[in-house]
């Protein structure tokens, strides 16, 4: 299907207005094709024109428009063209259509536990007509009305609440106007619980080999939800507008969670089949609110085009992180906002594919979502949170509230809510604008004492200069207690701050101290050099955040050694009482430094120490202390000692928590498998032991990193060669393949990685596509050769997602070969 120009939306904008869609879907026709008739009632400004809806189907029924035939020649690329409209329309179509496996239409997985099958819509921006026939844009809102045939056994949920049943069709409420986008029908032998809040019914549904675990969390669930609700009541001060509210839990779902209005779908991996961690319990809970806020702020009002869908997405970001500190248990949402999310924006903000957070050009639908990316989640809700303070939180809380009335049900733009903060402050902030939401760019922030003169320098990325006001911070610590803190807003390249006062030379002099705004905080080299003794002793775990996040972005600036990196986890990880920042600090250490930023030569000595380090806190704390489990699993991923991870595979020494889980009990076998230390027969052997959806991607995993040319060749294949695999099972493989010590048997395909990769745009879509050239980009070989390949790749023909991901790789390559050479003693 060809992507839809914005060109081509406006002029069908100015030429059509939808009023309704009735849908009938039929899922018994078997496990590859569906039954889609869809009846479109819409207006036509100009009678006599022409339009086109979006249509992709395995085989045209019949159609007809104001009851006259339309051949199906009339469908050519992925479009149903309409000739000599009226003013009113009624458009009939009826096809089979067919069921995808990489999470873009309407998905069907196997849950190969029991052989059960279950459907979901998720249509994304462009992939609505292989579901049924439409108007896929975003502002041609319209109401659905939705019937569905089903297995008698299964569950079906939909955007309406569900009527009653005739003659074997499940009937839905009629929505409230909704985009092509936010449309889905979910169905399968679920297992549901049910509840009520505020007079509004929920709902959560999982697999029905997931039934137990559900139970388990369904209060949880049900609290956090409650919890959002009460809170978006008391922000937006407008009722919840689609009825009943059903979460759905799905399987080989591509994206975290989307909110269709009235059934949110989410990765099914949210209910947990394991032992879960409190940065995992807030994780769901972030992803939950975060859904929440998008039923006004997305669903009620609906960008006008792709463009703005920064605004959405950083908007419920913003809210999530505010929503789950304010009104759920997790208080500590903001610290790991600052240790995980906005390190992922970071990143993206210095990669060549840079952009502004709002104004890029969206020339069609596919283009926009390539930037959905960590500009715009974490560093589009850091503006806004600036922007907040900026103005006023009640100022801007005001003015989101009329900008919801004042679009309700609609669509609006960029211009709209700019100009609705304006009136609600009376204040002009283009000029914040445009320095904030339309230029590209991380400042960087140093801070410097003289004697009792204390001034914060701020610098922009040379090629995107800026004035960018920061509402923010300043504070100073001597071992570990803080001397002073004031705030300070910052107008310039250097800004002075007379009412520090630090008294004696502080050990530690932290601008944005409370993390308020987004910025690359730089420490000088002598306070680098004593963290090792200082952030053990910090008591506020923001500004450990903010120390651990300078750290880890230093690295790629080049400003920090990675050895300084491994001397201050060993010193301050023991003590990190914050779950949250204890696993965000384990997994970025481990993940960035062995075999990255860190020469080979190097790892192993690294991975020792991570695990030795993993091993003190394991040892030292009790089995009811949340922190042995991210201890564990630190040290299942890191150890080389493979007597002591046999011990734990056959639930030795591992508290009665650990001791049955399947799987903490992966993560030991992977690590097992990538020393060499077990063969396929064994991991065979364990996946028989698990015939769950996580046992199936986690022994494919397992199975990819043996460190064997055979190995390595059948996972090659697997990725390359499956015509029926999912997007995670593929991911599985590609997340794995290049290890951090597998130098030697994976360079050969380093070439084939960037030559074959992109021919699989034959068979896989664009997202799922995008994403296998990240996530499996070898960031591992580190060589001039590995950049020499990429570069040959990126000047010939590639899809706009490979390419993206090709330039984004090689710019972390290039840091890490900078990185190896300065303090790696490489040549």
């Amino acid at each position: 299907m060809s992507s839809l120009l914005r060109t081509e939306a406006e002029e069908r904008a100015s030429l059509v207005d939808v009023t309704s869609y009735e849908l009938a879907l039929d899922f018994t026709r078997g496990a590859e094709l569906f039954g889609s008739a869809v009846t479109i009632r819409f207006t036509c400004s100009t009678p006599g024109a022409s339009t086109f809806v979006e249509f992709d189907p395995r085989e045209v029924g019949s159609i007809t428009l104001n009851g006259n035939a339309i051949d199906e020649s009339q469908v050519k690329g992925g479009r149903l063209w309409l000739d000599h409209l009226d003013a009113d329309n009624e458009l009939v179509v009826d096809a089979t259509m067919g069921y995808v496996r990489d999470g873009e239409g309407m998905h069907r997985a196997v849950d190969p536990q029991d052989e059960q099958a279950y459907l979901y819509g998720s249509p994304a921006s462009s992939t609505a007509g292989k579901i049924y026939a439409c108007f896929e844009q975003p502002d041609l809102k319209a109401p659905y009305t939705v019937r569905v045939k089903a297995p008698e056994e299964w569950v079906v949920a939909a955007n309406g609440a569900a009527n009653e049943t005739v003659d074997g069709w499940r009937t839905f409420e009629t929505t409230r106007p909704i985009a092509t986008y936010f449309f889905t029908v979910c169905a399968g032998p679920f297992a549901v619980r049910t509840s009520e809040h505020d007079g509004i019914p929920l709902g959560i549904y999982a697999r029905a080999t997931l039934a137990d675990q559900l139970a388990d969390q369904a209060e949880e669930i049900f609290t956090i939800t409650r919890q959002g609700f009460d809170y978006y009541h008391r922000v937006y001060g407008i009722r919840y507008p689609w009825g009943k509210y059903d979460q759905v839990f799905v399987p080989e779902f591509n994206m975290g969670a989307m909110e269709n209005p009235g059934c949110v779908t989410l990765r099914d991996e949210f209910v947990f089949q394991g032992h879960a961690s409190r940065a995992e319990h807030l994780l769901r809970a972030v992803v939950i609110i975060h859904e929440m806020a998008h039923m006004w702020f997305g669903d009620l009002v609906t960008m006008q085009w792709w463009d703005d869908l920064w605004l959405n997405e950083s908007f419920a970001e913003f809210l999530a992180q505010q929503g789950t500190a304010e009104a759920t248990e997790f208080s500590e949402a903001w610290i790991d906002f600052s240790a995980i999310r906005k390190n992922w924006g970071y990143a993206a903000d210095r990669a060549p594919s840079t952009h502004p957070i709002a104004g890029t050009p969206a020339p069609d639908a596919n283009a926009a979502l390539e930037n959905l990316d960590g500009i715009t989640y974490p560093k589009g809700a850091s503006a806004l949170r600036q922007l907040a303070a900026y103005l006023g939180e009640e100022v801007f809380l005001s003015a989101v509230r009329k900008y919801l009335h004042a679009h309700e049900f609609g669509n609006a733009s960029l211009h709209d809510f700019l100009q609705a903060m304006s009136e609600e402050s009376g204040r002009d902030i283009q000029d914040w604008a445009r320095a904030w939401l339309l230029t590209p760019g991380t400042d960087v922030m140093t801070a410097s004492v003289d004697g009792d003169a204390v001034s914060i320098t701020r610098t922009a990325p040379t090629q995107f200069p800026a004035q960018r006001p920061h509402v923010t911070d300043i504070a100073a610590f001597r071992h570990g207690v803080q001397i002073s803190r004031v705030d300070v807003r910052i107008d310039a390249d250097r800004t002075e701050v007379p009412d520090l006062n630090p008294g004696r030379t502080p050990n530690l002099l932290l601008p944005n101290a409370t993390d308020r705004t987004w910025a690359i905080v730089a420490l000088d080299e002598a306070t680098q050099r004593q963290l090792p003794e200082e952030l053990p002793h910090l008591r506020d775990a923001t500004a450990r955040g903010v120390v651990w996040s300078s750290l880890f972005n230093g690295l790629a600036l080049g400003t920090v050694d990675p050895s300084l990196v491994i001397d201050t986890f060993e010193a301050a990880w023991p003590v990190e009482d914050v779950d949250p920042l204890l696993e965000a600090v384990a997994t970025m250490t481990s993940g960035l430094l062995p075999g990255r930023f860190l020469t080979i030569a190097k790892t192993p000595a690294a991975l020792d120490r991570l695990a030795a380090t993993g091993t003190r806190v394991f040892e030292a704390t009790s089995a009811s202390d949340s922190r042995r489990l991210t201890a564990a699993r630190l040290v299942a991923a890191t150890s080389a000692d493979t007597d002591l991870l046999r011990d734990w595979l056959a639930g030795r020494g591992l508290p009665a928590f650990l001791a049955g889980d399947d799987q903490f009990r992966w993560s030991v076998i992977s690590r097992l498998a990538s020393l060499g230390a077990m063969g396929v027969p064994e991991i065979d052997e364990w996946r028989a032991k698990d015939p769950s959806v996580s046992g199936v991607l986690r022994s494919l995993s397992a199975r990819t990193r043996i460190p064997t040319a055979e190995a390595k060749t059948w996972a090659w294949s697997r990725l390359t060669e499956s015509d029926n695999a999912s997007s995670h099972e593929l991911g599985a493989v590609a997340r794995t393949f290049f290890g951090a010590t597998d130098q030697e048997i994976t360079r050969p395909y380093v070439e084939r990685f960037f030559t074959e990769l992109p021919q699989l745009s034959s068979k896989l879509g664009d997202m799922v596509l995008h994403l296998l050239a990240a996530d499996g980009y070898p960031t591992t070989v580190v060589e001039e050769r590995t950049v020499e390949l990429a570069e040959s790749a990126l000047a010939g023909q590639l899809p706009a997602g490979v390419r993206r991901s090709f330039v984004d790789g090689t710019s972390r390559l290039r840091e890490q070969l900078a990185a190896q050479r300065r303090f790696g003693d490489v040549a």
